[in-house]
């Protein structure tokens, strides 16, 4: 649903489930630092690449006891490698955090992981962080066909 809505305004989307990749967990050692890039030989060095091609980056996840996924997490953590130049993510100039959970009042009550997450986005030093979102009242098979996620994703197109 998403890249159809994007492919209807004129505009590519790539989803990439991060599920789908092999991405390890930041080991903290620092060495992207002067390597200018992770030491890791996995996935992430291609995502960041693709990603810094992108004009926009939106990051989604379902909530799960209180906050985005442990493969969300990983991806941020990794982010630490992307850390070089003026702009970590390249030409990105549009980024957004899509959070989904069952609660129909998890706006309220997940709003710190949410804020957590676009901190990070803005150290990234993208031009346009919005506010994100919190979708609740949404199981995972609901997501694709929902009309708020549909009008979170028409919000973004308009951006670009």
């Amino acid at each position: 649903m998403i890249s159809e809505r994007f492919s209807v305004a004129g505009h590519s989307a790539e989803i990439v489930s991060i599920c789908d990749l092999r991405i390890g967990g930041c080991l903290g050692c620092m060495a992207c630092r002067t390597a200018g890039r992770c030491v890791q030989d996995d996935d992430m060095e291609i995502l960041i690449s693709r990603i810094r091609s992108s004009d926009m980056l939106v990051i989604l996840s379902p909530i799960y006891f209180g906050a985005e996924t442990g493969q969300t997490k990983i991806l941020l953590d990794r982010f630490t490698s992307a850390f070089s130049g003026e702009r970590p993510l390249g030409k990105v100039r549009v980024s957004s955090v899509l959070l989904t959970c069952a609660d129909k009042d998890g706006a309220s009550k997940y709003d710190a992981a949410l804020r957590r997450i676009l901190f990070e986005m803005r150290c990234l030093k993208v031009d346009g962080p919005d506010g994100g979102c919190i979708i609740g009242a949404l199981s995972p098979d609901t997501v694709k066909d929902s009309p708020d996620v549909k009008d979170y994703i028409d919000g973004l197109l308009a951006q670009l």
